[in-house]
């Protein structure tokens, strides 16, 4: 084994072997470099003719839903490192500033031309370097050239002066973002590429069928005119005949016979809608990755598919545009301003469905678990809170005992109470049932009304004994007490309830 020296074993830095100036196939003149595409290689160059595609309906909102998916999506700006959220918020400010969301409409204008350009205004706002204006600037006005062979292209502006090479352009002024730039083309290869000969085929349907449209949906007028005729008549007879037709018309002397050869067609002829169809599914999947409408199916599961295929191509367009963000504009204010390193960037994701999260934390709720306020917030937006627990009845905020039986016994009035704040159940003696009884009679402030409930909550208790919720405690209740009003044994099944309930917390401390 040959032993390599100290040089050889150094790797070559700062350099490029394969540059596209020793490509022999590359025909570049004082440097200026042509774009790969081989549509513009055919038709001479002319980027606009991607731009007028942008004429067909179906390439429009087809764009539109790809890009207003990008767009439509928040964006965040964070620091590279701890320590920078202050930094983050004031770049954040920045690029509100200069409506952030239309600079990244512009920007993906390279997804059909393979790359564009937009320009920074720069100035002092508030002791701060920032953008004024970021305006977007037409593909056609520029041109690369290769000046270094070991450095990339430099972008050129086309000016009156110079229509080869053009001028020179500042640094850290113009942004451009690429689309797939294949072999190095620094000019990018967009969906134009794919798009052109759908919408020329279908700019051709289309004609072809309104031309048919045309000539069978309307009869073509037949003139018969003299054989005498003088060229006067004649042109009034042919005027005639143009006024009521759009189309062609037909004169010949009187006596002349016409055949015409009809079409063997039978029916609605939808040759060319067909075609028209075709193309139009043709650019949705070039554009969106939709399945023809034909093959596409239906289902519930295609439809979720052609979704996914859309939020994917929307999340592969975003992280490229990040990355040209983030190297150009954003590394470009942060070092004017003194702030530190911070990217932007959007999350594209499925909507989640509200209703399936809700019917699972419900779920996990059951088990014995509970959402903090923080991820309900968080999950349902904002504005939630935790309910308020509902106001205790008196009996729960320390009536204390008394011994109703004796006051009605001997006809008196009830006791004079104590401070609530002192009493408690807990201070009462005697057996623990009649305390819950005394309690819930305690708890109606008439002297004389306590002393007649005083035997109705004990078989009240003995008929709602078991029940195992309010409805049936109140049907036990009726049973119970027939003729009482169904208002007022509702509260006083309330009552009594809140009273058994006390006797067992405390039966249970």
């Amino acid at each position: 084994m040959v032993k390599k020296t100290e040089a050889e074993a150094k790797p070559l830095l700062d350099t490029e072997v394969a540059n596209r100036q020793r490509d022999p196939f590359e025909t570049d003149y004082l440097g200026v470099l042509r774009s790969n595409d081989p549509l513009l290689l055919e038709k001479g160059q002319h980027i606009e003719l991607y731009r007028d595609l942008k004429r067909d309906g179906k390439v429009f909102s087809t764009l539109q839903k790809r890009i207003g998916a990008l767009v439509g999506r928040e964006w965040t700006v964070k620091a590279v490192k701890d320590g920078g959220e202050a930094d983050a918020k004031a770049l954040t400010d920045i690029l509100q500033a200069i409506n952030f969301d239309q600079l990244c409409r512009d920007l993906l204008d390279a997804l059909i031309m393979g790359y564009s350009v937009s320009e920074i205004v720069w100035t002092v706002l508030e002791n701060q370097i920032v953008p004024k204006r970021i305006i977007k600037r037409r593909q056609r006005r520029f041109v690369y050239v290769q000046v270094d062979e070991n450095a990339g292209p430099q972008l050129r502006l086309l000016t009156k002066e110079n229509m080869l090479t053009g001028v020179e352009l500042p640094e850290k002024k113009f942004i451009v973002h690429r689309c797939n730039p294949e072999d190095d083309n620094p000019y990018g290869t967009g969906l134009g590429l794919q798009l052109y000969w759908p919408v020329f085929f279908k700019r051709k349907g289309i004609i072809s069928w309104n031309k048919l449209n045309d000539r069978f949906g309307s009869p073509t007028p037949w003139g018969k005119y003299p054989r005498n005729a003088q060229p006067k008549e004649k042109s009034t007879l042919f005027d005639a005949l143009k006024a009521i037709s759009n189309d062609g018309v037909v004169m010949t002397p009187e006596g002349m016979q016409i055949d015409l050869l009809e079409s063997k067609l039978t029916g609605s002829v939808t040759t060319q809608q067909a075609l028209c169809e075709y193309m139009d599914d043709w650019i949705a999947e070039v554009v969106l990755g939709q399945e023809a409408r034909a093959s596409g199916g239906k289902t519930g599961a295609a439809s979720k598919e052609r979704a996914a295929v859309r939020l994917d191509l929307v999340q592969a367009d975003s992280d490229l545009l990040s990355e040209t963000l983030n190297s150009t504009l954003i590394a470009w204010i942060c070092e004017y301003n003194g702030l530190a390193p911070c990217l932007v960037y959007r999350q594209v994701k499925e909507e989640e469905d509200k209703k399936a999260e809700s019917e699972a934390d419900a779920n996990v709720a059951s088990m014995g678990f509970e959402l903090e306020e923080e991820a309900v917030r968080e999950k349902y937006g904002d504005g939630w809170r935790k309910k308020k627990a509902p106001e205790p009845p008196p009996a729960a905020l320390g009536v204390p005992v008394v011994d109703n039986k004796k006051v009605a016994a001997e006809g008196g009035d009830a006791p004079k109470t104590e401070d609530p704040a002192t009493a408690s159940f807990a201070e009462a003696g005697g057996d623990a049932g009649q305390i819950a009884i005394d309690n819930a009679v305690a708890a109606v402030p008439d002297a004389e009304l306590q002393a007649a409930m005083a035997g109705l909550v004990e078989p009240l208790l003995a008929a709602i004994e078991g029940a195992n919720s309010f409805e049936e405690a109140l049907a036990a209740a009726e049973a119970a007490f027939p003729k009482m009003d169904i208002n007022k044994l509702q509260a006083l099944l309330a009552r009594a309830m809140f009273g058994a309930e006390a006797f067992g917390r405390e039966s249970n401390a």
